[in-house]
């Protein structure tokens, strides 16, 4: 007896409803399969769809499907015809591969009605409709039977795509997901041409647009463009801010070797050649208005938040996740926070890489999150951090020949105004000892000017002890080292203990930068942004959701980076610590971070949805040594974010004078901590 394999019903499930994990994705995935129709535009529309049971529509001016091709392609689920036609009719490469996500796509609702034009055969239009409810009363999908339906039409070539009844909304944050996605896939730079647009209509996407459309990319500090060939060879440019060439590179300077060394010819990347380009922004007004911009400098923030982080392009379009919020797949943050001053972030830069791939090496995931990690792409990445690690070494490289023929700086020639140090802050002793702490002498401090106006400024600063500072950034280490060890274990990640270990080494290893302890004028915006950025991977490995709100100028307040920083690394670890107590209880795990502006005062406010101040007295807590009953730290956080902003504020340290507060049950059910500093002016200056 012969027979045949036969599918279950319950497979279209796995492969649909399952393959793609939100349903944006499928409808990208529709808008993939227009492009690779040779359509000049596709169009979405939803109707009705903030809740279930609205409707889909996807429509196309492409080359359309004849019946046949209905049948042999279309419904042909794993199996596509477009690895066997790389090319489309017009020499657009086709970018689809496996013939899975359209099943994905069109499993978004309960029934489907496909109507085709092809330009093969004008004047006709084939329908298709599927009712998935056909399928619950079969015992295989070859059971149900499809008909295509064929009339005469006069509309021209093209498809329309809807599907109705849709199993979930698209709520406020899908939507804007979507929207984003949308604007995005077919490129944002100003040279980019694909002869296709993507468009939803719905006033989230005229909103990414609008911020999309203000385009700085003539606004950059630095830009790198670096090249890998067919024979898989580097080559690299960094450009200034004028569009100057700096420095070149050829492979041998781009393409560093393991073992210390440089790559030697004929070693080379094993990857399709592609293109990198990377925009790299300095968030400062001044710069703005020193080069005299047109464009306002509230609105590059905006933009960034839209467009930044570093995309992946592939055949014209843009692929998923790479550049998505989050998803930092080139370690740009975790390598600007060992050296901030010379690398850019997803924050403060822009870029692209660009593939054609036509050997196609590079293999899509099911599931259509982006590409397998198999050894193309991994050449390709490493050819892309390998370019931002280059660019890093020459801006260095210059920094360093310019501070060499400067003229060492002068001291004071004049009287220095006398300034009454601030007390160092000290809790007092239980046994009754009220000893005295001796402060360390603050040693005479170098100017680049001598006049009254200077030194007033800078006598204006807080004068805080080197030795304090360092204490508290040496301090804040070993928090975090405490943290992500427990990180680590409560995961199940062992075996990566190693690169947890190279992250804290790289937060150590900052911590002790003589510059990052030097009392200053700060824009708040950039030093938050900074630190979150390198405490963003441990909170994202935890599931937890990292959302900042950063004012939209600068804030500038003075003190030292490393007390900046101390005060968000150990908020940090207090609601990852606190967040990790309430266990799967609490539903959505997530910290906020907002930087404003009230009055003369700055503020930062960092919230978390964890339980709330629970075990632990809320006056108490500030103390060295006091923490929750289920804490694992020493106590010492709080106390060294009370004694920093102290500093800052230049008065005793409490929690009682306004610098610093908190709510038990906050802006998002857990903790909020409330810091408040004063303001300083755009005129001060701070000298080293």
């Amino acid at each position: 007896m012969s027979t045949h394999l036969r599918l279950a019903p319950e497979i279209l499930i796995r492969l649909g409803e399952e393959l793609i994990p939100h349903p944006d994705l499928g409808v990208i995935e529709l808008v993939r399969n227009a492009y690779d129709a040779d359509a000049t535009k596709s169009i979405v529309r939803l109707h009705n769809a903030t809740q279930p049971g609205g409707t889909l529509v996807v429509e196309d001016d492409g080359d359309g499907m004849t019946a046949e091709e209905i049948r042999e392609g279309f419904l042909l689920i794993g199996r596509s015809s477009k690895p066997g036609t790389p090319d489309s009719t017009s020499n657009r490469r086709r970018i689809g591969e496996k013939g899975l996500g359209r099943l994905a796509a069109l499993r978004l609702g309960r029934r489907v009605e496909v109507v085709s034009r092809p330009r093969s055969e004008p004047g006709v239009e084939h329908t298709l409709v599927i009712d998935w409810s056909d399928y619950d009363t079969v015992r295989s999908v070859e059971e149900v039977e499809l008909t295509i339906v064929s009339r005469p039409t006069t509309k021209t070539p093209g498809t329309s795509l809807t599907v109705h009844r849709l199993k979930q909304g698209f709520d406020k944050d899908q939507m804007e997901r979507l929207a984003r996605a949308m604007r995005l896939l077919t490129g944002f730079f100003d040279d980019e041409d694909t002869g296709f647009t993507a468009t939803l209509v719905a006033p989230q996407f005229e909103q990414v647009s609008d911020a999309v459309n203000r385009s700085f990319f003539d606004e950059y500090e630095y830009r790198l463009e670096a090249h890998l060939d067919e024979q898989g060879y580097a080559s690299a440019v960094l450009y200034d801010w004028k569009g100057q060439v700096i420095t070149r590179g050829d492979h041998i300077d781009v393409a560093p070797d393991d073992r210390g060394g440089r790559l030697q010819s004929p070693l080379r990347y094993q990857a399709p050649a592609a293109s990198f380009e990377l925009c790299m922004f300095l968030l400062n007004k001044r710069s703005f208005e020193l080069r005299k911009s047109k464009r306002r400098f509230t609105d590059l923030r905006p933009w960034l938040r839209v467009v930044g982080g570093v995309h992946l392009f592939h055949r014209g379009l843009r692929v998923h996740p790479y550049g998505d919020q989050g998803f930092d797949w080139l370690d740009l943050n975790l390598l600007r926070a060992r050296s901030p001053e010379l690398r850019p972030s997803t924050n403060t830069s822009v870029g692209r890489v660009s593939v054609e791939d036509p050997e196609g090496l590079l293999i899509p995931k099911t599931d259509r999150m982006g590409f397998q990690e198999n050894a193309a792409f991994i050449e390709l990445r490493e050819f892309a951090r390998s370019a931002t690690d280059w660019a890093a070494r020459e801006r260095k490289r210059i920094r360093d020949g310019e501070r060499l023929v400067k003229p060492a700086p002068t001291r004071r020639t004049g009287p220095v105004p006398t300034v009454e140090p601030a007390k160092a802050p000290r809790d007092p002793d239980p046994s009754g000892d009220d000893g005295v702490v001796e402060l360390v002498a603050q040693p005479e401090l170098p100017t680049l000017a001598t006049s009254l106006p200077a030194q007033r400024h800078e006598a204006s600063l807080p004068l805080v002890p080197k030795e304090r500072l360092l204490y508290r950034a040496l301090a804040t280490t070993g928090i975090l080292a405490t943290a992500f060890a427990y990180e680590t274990a409560a995961v199940g990640e062992g075996g990566e203990a190693g690169f947890r270990a190279g992250e804290l080494a790289g937060i150590a290893a900052r911590a002790t930068q003589a510059e990052r302890c030097l009392v200053t004028v700060l824009d708040l915006n950039d030093v938050v942004g900074s630190a979150l950025n390198v405490v963003r991977p441990h909170l994202e490995r935890r599931g937890i959701a990292l959302n900042e709100e950063l004012w939209g100028d600068p804030i500038r307040v003075a003190g030292a980076v490393s007390d900046l920083e101390a005060i968000v690394f150990n908020l940090a670890a207090n609601a990852m610590s606190s967040l990790a107590d309430a266990g799967d209880l609490l539903g959505e795990r997530a910290v906020l971070v907002r930087t404003r502006v009230d009055d003369d005062h700055a503020l930062v406010d960092f919230s978390d949805s964890g339980p709330g101040i629970v075990d632990v007295d809320i006056v108490q807590m500030w103390r060295p040594g006091v923490s929750g009953g289920r804490s694992r730290g020493a106590g010492l956080g709080l106390t060294v974010v009370r004694d920093a902003v102290a500093d800052m504020r230049e008065m005793q340290a409490g929690v009682d004078e306004g610098g610093v507060s908190v709510d038990a049950y906050g802006e998002l059910g857990g903790a909020s901590f409330h810091i408040r500093l004063p303001l300083r002016h755009a005129d001060e200056q701070a000298f080293g």
